[in-house]
């Protein structure tokens, strides 16, 4: 299944291959060259040899689909902040109407954290392939180990940007115009898309969350519940933007890795400085 470079022994991967039958052999590192001058890298490179190449289409589309019901429930939070509004202001005295819009308001955000975890869930493992898949296509080095992938989203404070240059380096690392032996990707720009795609996602959460603790200080006053009513629409259509761009996104991601060569950048030539 594998066949081998002009004068080497390293294996070459083929599209349709998703392992080499023979392991590559590498120089030894560290060993000094003829006048005592290390020509080699300081850091050996540590190829994955117990990895190969995968197709991420299904995840995507799975992450996809998530994200989308996160959407429709974004909408169906903002209705029921408008609903608990509408009910305080025309039945403020009858303590039926308001238990009635309490549980929709309490039983909409129930579904949509849950709706939110499990996006969050299939797109971070999403996310976790795909890096895989790029550091195989390209030896530069990411800004962040392999764990910020999922370290980046939890981490209070570097959640605000952590995330996103993860992505920027997937996105560099996959693209086909990027080199396979580029030593960093840290000076490729990132894209407008990933730009975006991050802006209007902060934006959305963070008014989500500062409509959702106005209403959680005590009993709401009405022009608490009206200003959290505005707070959740207008969240609602950042996060309605966010989620087109981040369909956009995985299906970018994806296309970049099924159209480049499914060739580990050990297995390909290095090209004389």
């Amino acid at each position: 299944m594998t066949d081998q470079t002009p004068d080497s022994d390293l294996p070459r991967y083929l599209p349709g291959t998703y392992r080499s039958s023979t392991p590559p052999t590498y120089p030894q590192y560290g060993v000094p060259e003829t006048g005592g001058a290390h020509l080699l890298p300081k850091r050996p490179p540590s190829p994955p040899l117990d990895r190969w190449f995968t197709a991420e289409y299904a995840m995507g589309l799975t992450a996809s689909v998530l994200i989308g019901v996160v959407t429709v429930m974004s909408w169906a939070t903002a209705w029921s902040d408008w609903n608990s509004y509408r009910t305080l202001r025309l039945y403020a005295g009858d303590p039926d109407r308001m238990d009635d819009a309490d549980l929709i308001s309490g039983l909409f955000g129930i579904i949509a954290a849950l709706a939110l975890f499990t996006a969050a869930a299939v797109f971070i493992a999403w996310l976790w392939r795909v890096r895989w898949n790029a550091e195989m296509f390209c030896r530069g080095e990411h800004r962040y180990t392999r764990g910020w992938v999922l370290g980046g989203w939890i981490v209070p404070v570097v959640n605000l940007w952590y995330p996103k240059q993860v992505v920027d380096d997937i996105v560099a690392a996959s693209d086909p115009r990027t080199p396979p032996h580029l030593p960093t990707l840290r000076g490729i720009p990132g894209t407008r898309l990933v730009w975006a795609w991050w802006l209007t996602w902060v934006v959305g959460l963070v008014l989500d969350n500062v409509g959702q603790r106005s209403v959680l200080d005590g009993a709401p006053q009405l022009g608490e519940l009206r200003e959290n009513a505005w707070l959740s629409t207008i969240s609602a259509v950042s996060m309605t933007a966010a989620a087109v761009l981040a369909m956009i996104l995985i299906r970018r991601i994806n296309d970049l890795q099924t159209q480049r060569p499914w060739t580990p950048w050990w297995a390909r030539e290095n090209p004389a400085p």
